[in-house]
């Protein structure tokens, strides 16, 4: 049978096709409009949240204001004039509650967020919402200083994006606290590492950030905690702390941490017998699973402390909680362990990789918090299958693995990729 369109009919066909896609694609930009929030005060910020439509770009003055109490619930970008020009003082826990949305990203951009002698959960901004089936929140351009206090409380396993921010604060101070006890699913669900994460929305990516001090640890990674480190610089910093299910219900789930630089300028004490010279460790794992590649480490050592381990292991579940009952009970594998995972039907045994860093690189494993139970530590965890490579550097990356698109698709050189639409010629024939 003949075909009854020609070629040229085709094309047209195909053209207006095109055009009513692209029609359509810039119609949910065109009911994006700009609000002005008439200044940087908690009242005048609201109202203009209130009064946003999802897409909308919240416009936010230069100037100094204590916020006590706003809550963004809606896919909108909240820009402010650029970090030094909007400075906001959070004053109490929870004045600044961020949600997560179905439909839409939110966008935080262009302050700066200072807080302190604030102690106790939640952190001064709160994100919640539901892990998955949800858009991510992007935290971009801004500046974090703490004293005395973290910044951010995180209750959710992942969805969120980090990027090029400065977080400075001090022994304690935390820049995320990471606990998810609403999105159970994180640890029956099977890991999104890498290039797993299909969407890019189911970790927690922080990368390109710098971070000054917060020597305990930049991450406290609890609870469900799924979490990409990534391309940042760490002076004088602890980088990641998390939790195994011992101090917590369900600990850690995994991280990937790698291409971080990890500096430690104090190394003669300059700045005398401090805090922030006296970091234990750059990275703590107590649960869960991961990857630890390409980073760059400097000598943890001070003549005010001496030297310390740039890399702890504990598995403080078999020592003193003893989740499985008595010490005569407690049998390997402790429940989430150092080298665990779940391939979304049972808990297995999936060790942690560590490839390719640079540096002096210590790695020690122990309880450290006592052995009451007279537990040996080679039980529990053994290189080979627990871990793999004990000298960090050289070794082989972890097979079937290789890390998420960077930077992050939403993206691109510190702008946000997605912001505004294409520039599309259209010819009407």
């Amino acid at each position: 049978m003949q075909n009854p369109f020609s070629s040229k009919m085709i094309l047209r066909i195909l053209n207006l096709t095109s055009i009513v896609l692209v029609l359509g694609y810039f119609s949910s930009y065109a009911s994006a409009s700009t609000v002005n929030a008439a200044s940087c005060s908690q009242t005048d910020v609201q109202n203009a949240i209130n009064s946003a439509s999802m897409g909308d770009t919240i416009i936010v003055p230069a100037g100094n204001c204590t916020w006590t109490g706003v809550s963004l619930k809606k896919a909108v970008v909240l820009q402010g004039a650029g970090a030094g020009q909007t400075n906001i003082t959070i004053n109490g826990n929870q004045r600044f509650t961020i949600t997560k949305q179905v439909a839409g990203i939110i966008r935080v951009q262009g302050f700066s967020f200072s807080a302190s002698n604030l102690s106790g959960l939640p952190d001064p901004i709160v994100i919640d919402g539901a892990w998955l089936g949800t858009q991510p929140v992007i935290i971009q351009n801004n500046s974090f200083t703490m004293s005395g206090s973290s910044m951010f409380s995180i209750g959710v396993a992942g969805g969120l994006i980090f990027s090029h921010n400065t977080f400075t604060g001090g022994w304690m101070d935390f820049a995320f606290s990471v606990k998810d006890l609403s999105n159970l699913n994180s640890w029956t669900t099977a890991d999104s590492m890498g290039t797993r994460d299909t969407d890019g929305t189911k970790n927690i990516y922080i990368e390109d950030n710098t971070f000054n001090g917060q020597s305990n640890g930049t991450i406290d990674c609890d609870d469900n905690c799924r979490v990409v480190m990534r391309h940042n610089s760490f002076i004088e910093s602890g980088g990641y702390n998390s939790h195994g299910a011992d101090s917590s219900p369900y600990g850690a789930r995994h991280f990937e941490i790698y291409s971080n630089s990890f500096t430690f300028p104090d190394v003669t004490c300059t700045n005398g017998n401090n805090s922030l010279s006296n970091i234990n460790q750059y990275i703590w794992v107590r649960g869960g699973t991961g990857v630890i590649f390409d980073n760059s480490f400097a000598t943890l050592s001070s003549s005010c402390w001496g030297r310390k381990t740039e890399v702890k292991l504990s598995i403080r579940g078999a020592e003193d909680d003893r989740p499985q009952g008595t010490c005569a009970q407690v049998t390997y594998p402790v429940p989430h362990q150092l080298g665990q995972s779940n391939n979304g039907t049972t808990d297995i045994t999936d060790p942690i990789y560590f490839w390719g860093n640079t540096g002096t690189m210590q790695i020690a494993g122990g309880w450290g918090w006592g052995n009451p139970c007279g537990f040996t530590w080679t039980t529990f965890f053994q290189w080979g299958r627990d871990g793999i490579n004990p000298n960090a550097t050289g070794g082989t990356a972890k097979p079937a693995y290789a890390p998420y698109a960077y930077p992050h698709p939403l993206i691109s050189s510190g702008t946000l990729r997605d912001s505004t639409p294409p520039s599309v010629s259209i010819s009407l024939q």
